[in-house]
Order: C-alpha cells, then structure tokens, then sequence
C-alpha cells in the first residue's frame, strides 16, 4: 500500500522586506520518482523560470495536495523566527491532514527549523498515532527529499510573486534581502521620506544600519505598526 508523503519547506526567512512563506505538500508514494523527472529539485539550484515551469509541470501531471501559509512581517517581528516558523508548520500539517490524509500510513519530511525537532515530531504523533512510520527534520532536506523540494518549489515561487503588488505601491525594493543592492538602495533611500510600509520587518538588525529611524529594538504585536505617524 502506497504511503502518504508530506514535504515541508519555507520561503523568505531572512529578508528585510516582505511574508515568510511556509508550504506543506503531499503526495503518494507512488509518484515520488515522477517529481524527480519533473525537474523537482532544490528551489535554490533553480532560475525563477525553472522553479515557475517545474510547478506548473507537477501541478498539471501528478496529484498534489499543497497548503501555504503567509507568515506577514509584524507577525514575524513579534516572535522569535523559529517560533514564528513552527506555528506555521504546525498550522500546514493540520490542513494537510483535513485535505489528503485517508487514514493509510505517513512520511513527513521537513527542512530544518532549529529547536523544533522534537516539539515538531511530537504534534505529528498527535496528528496521525501510529499511522506516522517516518519523521525526518534535516537541514537541506529541500536538496534530500522531492516532497520538501516540491514544497521549496511552490514556496519560492508564491513569496516571488506575493513582493510584486509592494513593488508597484512603494518602488521597485528588488528581492527584498539585505544582500541585493536594489533593496539596500530603497531601504536606505526611502527611509528618508517615508514611515516604513507595513511590509518591512522593523526588528531586523540590518534595518538598523540601513534605516535606522525604521528600526525597532522590540515589536509586541500589530499596534505597534499603526501607531500614528508609524504606518
């Protein structure tokens, strides 16, 4: 009998500007070798025009049940990351389980998230008893296992296209990572003239070299961003 296979990855941790994106994929056993042929890999050895064709090639041939959860940057800033990245797996598997799980037999696989391992491990026992044979937390599983590089894929791809409506409402901030010069160029340009938009994460340590007026040393909740004159 076929198992089902869960594949667990994020996109757009690191980043000064825009949502974590956190994906659950699941799929049969059965086709496993398929997402292989597919061009299912590493999203990162992947051009942003291979990651957008190998999804739609997956999506259009083989049965995939995928959850996404966007993890917006004032959520962020108001938790530990990892923390902030557990909670959203924790809320994929849930879906993913009311979407495809039929009571037969369960591999998870998830990239790596620090700490997380056991607390992980432990809600997926709850989620699916004895029905859980295989539960492997790695770091680059997205490069080990094609259910969690098909969820880096689809990840990717949706956190590529969620920062395009920010670049026609505030100016073109390119990838939103402090290492491209287009971001540093519009954090350090349009911090002059302008509170943050809500799309920054303002507890980042980088925001206080490039913007340091946007910078903020603790970020409780969502008020702290509506504050008047702050958003």
């Amino acid at each position: 009998m076929h198992r089902l296979v869960i594949g667990i990855d994020e996109a757009g941790r690191g980043p000064l500007i825009g949502d974590m994106v956190v994906t659950g994929v699941a799929v049969s056993s059965s086709v496993i070798s398929r997402l292989e042929q597919l061009g299912v890999r590493d999203s990162k050895t992947l051009s942003p025009g291979a990651r957008s064709k190998a999804r739609a090639a997956v999506l259009s041939e083989v049965p995939v049940s995928f959850v996404s959860i966007y993890v917006h940057a004032a959520e962020i800033d108001s938790k530990n990351l990892n923390t902030a990245t557990l909670e959203a797996a924790k809320r994929v598997l849930l879906l993913v389980r009311e979407l495809a799980w039929r009571g037969g037999e369960v591999e998870i696989y998830v990239d790596e998230i620090k700490g997380a391992e056991s607390k992980l491990r432990r809600f997926s026992m709850e989620l699916y008893g004895d029905k859980l044979v295989v539960f492997v937390m790695e770091p680059e599983a997205d490069s080990k296992y094609p259910a969690v590089s098909l969820a880096s894929i689809i990840a990717k791809t949706l956190r590529d296209e969620s920062i395009q409506p920010g670049r026609v409402l505030f100016g073109d901030y390119g990838s939103g990572y402090s290492a491209d010069p287009k971001t540093v160029k519009w954090v350090t340009e349009y911090s002059k003239v302008s509170p943050p938009p809500l799309i920054v994460r303002r507890k980042w340590r980088n925001l206080e070299r490039l913007a340091p007026s946007w910078w903020k040393k603790s970020a409780r909740s969502l008020l702290d961003y509506v504050k008047r004159g702050e958003a």
